[in-house]
């Protein structure tokens, strides 16, 4: 079989339980609802990498009447669990000639978690795209470009493993085959999606 490169999304792929807001903001006494609704407007901007969590911080204070934010809500509030059935799928696509990378919308408090993470699942892949390295984020078409012209490949020999919809959509338009990983059956469909490559 040809090489295929797939690309693995970090946070719900390789790595589950991500979500921090919810502890933030009981940690910051602010209104769940409310964090995550301002969250929402700077997302892009932090995972683009084009505003640090520090600034972040200063903009919650100030909206939100918190005199100081004590530390790295992002990064002390972020464990969460690695995935070692789908590293497994990992190792066994590179063992069969394949490419693996992660491709994942994140920012500078988590990358410098996972970068040295126990077990260090970023040193089963062959390269990792991190949004606010390359300064491009997921459902962005721009940012299956970058990574299909830094590889090397055509979208139609590229597969991608991720669990929201609208990154999988964007990348189906583009030609790339995709596996929305979500919902309660989602490790019975990835054995399904991957059993093409490794039978």
């Amino acid at each position: 079989m040809a090489m295929r490169l797939f690309i693995f999304d970090m946070g719900e792929v390789i790595l589950t339980g991500v979500r921090t807001l919810e502890r933030i903001s009981r940690a910051l006494g602010i209104d769940e609802r409310a964090l995550k609704d301002d969250y929402l407007i700077y997302d892009m901007a932090l995972m683009d990498g084009y505003m640090s969590a520090e600034e972040y911080y200063d903009h919650l204070s100030r909206k939100f009447l918190i005199p100081r934010i004590d530390g790295d809500p992002f990064a002390s509030y972020f464990s969460p669990d690695v995935n070692r059935t789908m590293l497994g799928y990992v190792d066994e696509l590179r063992r069969r000639g394949h490419r693996c990378v992660i491709g994942s919308n994140t920012f500078k408090p988590h990358w410098d978690i996972i970068m040295g993470y126990e077990g260090r699942p970023t040193e089963h892949f062959d390269a990792l795209y991190a949004s606010h390295l390359i300064h491009l984020s997921k459902p962005e078409e721009a940012f299956f470009r970058h990574i299909a012209s830094r590889e090397g490949f055509d979208y139609r020999d590229i597969s991608f493993i991720d669990d929201r919809r609208v990154n999988t959509d964007t990348a189906s338009r583009l030609g790339i085959e995709t596996l929305l990983y979500h919902g309660p059956d989602r490790d019975e469909k990835a054995a399904s999606f991957f059993s093409r490559y490794l039978s």
